[in-house]
């Protein structure tokens, strides 16, 4: 899955998400452990080639990890890396968005988390955890009496349904 994530000027691409092996969305039970890694392309733009960035994960507002905060190869190239992390599923039932933030020129991941936070649209949704009890689908049989009617029973009461009134 490759997310486009977009900030003036477009700095970052995820190029993969894994949520648990579950591709970018996944379905966990509370309290159970969280995997979430992946793969990322970023860049400066040429008017910018010295620009710091930062690539922050969240668990939708909370800070997750920093997954990038260096200077990055100058458009067009790319420098690519690779994340991972790992913490615990949340123990409130619903649907999570697991999220990433572009920032730039801060001097510590936690001063571009704060600034993200100001800013939505530099945060961009990427995959969604879905946490809640699930069973699989039990069917449940009734028992069912099979009962010998004669075929003429069943001619005549379809003839008395039709009787003229």
């Amino acid at each position: 899955m490759n997310l486009l994530l977009y900030a003036e000027p477009i700095r970052g691409i995820v190029t993969r998400l894994d949520i648990d092996g579950q591709g970018a969305d996944a379905r966990l039970l509370p309290g159970s452990p969280l995997r979430i890694k992946g793969t990322f392309k970023v860049q400066n733009p040429n008017s910018d080639p010295t620009d710091t960035v930062q690539l922050i994960l969240f668990l939708e507002d909370k800070f997750l990890k920093c997954i990038y905060n260096d200077v990055p190869a100058s458009a067009p190239n790319f420098t690519s890396g690779t994340f991972s992390h790992q913490c615990t599923v949340p123990q409130e039932k619903g649907t999570y968005r697991i999220r990433l933030g572009v920032a730039y020129n801060w001097n510590w991941p936690d001063q571009a988390y704060n600034y993200l936070l100001s800013q939505p649209s530099e945060i961009q949704d990427i995959g969604y955890l879905i946490v809640g009890a699930y069973e699989e689908e039990k069917i449940e049989w009734l028992p069912i009496a099979i009962v010998a009617i004669p075929i003429a029973t069943i001619i005549g009461i379809m003839a008395l349904s039709k009787k003229k009134r």
